[in-house]
């Protein structure tokens, strides 16, 4: 496959949430990763679909996304895939969760 990802920047009101995530977020995980964005800034781009049916849908980066807002950011930084396939886009979805979810960093 000769297609490469690409980053670009995107207005947060262009995006929405999938209607299917399962995750949620304790206080503590929330507090952790808006001290971690405030100082590093969102490092790791939103998977958001770029099929006509599902534009701005994120895909990966739900919490990303929820942090983002309540820090009223207004771009974030973005890789879109194209998933015409809402089951297929749920079934990614899924697994990204089950393999990359965010961890509250704590300093020992």
């Amino acid at each position: 496959m000769t297609n490469k990802l690409k980053i670009e920047y995107v207005e947060i009101n262009t995006l929405r949430a999938s209607e299917y995530n399962p995750r949620s977020w304790s206080t503590e995980a929330i507090e952790g990763l808006k001290e971690s964005v405030k100082r590093f800034g969102l490092v790791d781009p939103l998977l958001v679909n770029s099929a006509s049916n599902r534009k701005g849908v994120v895909i990966g980066g739900h919490f990303r996304l929820k942090i983002a807002k309540d820090l009223k950011i207004s771009s974030v930084p973005v890789v879109y895939i194209n998933i015409p396939d809402v089951e297929k886009e749920e079934e990614l979805n899924l697994r990204l969760n089950k393999k990359l979810g965010y961890n509250t960093f704590t300093k020992n």
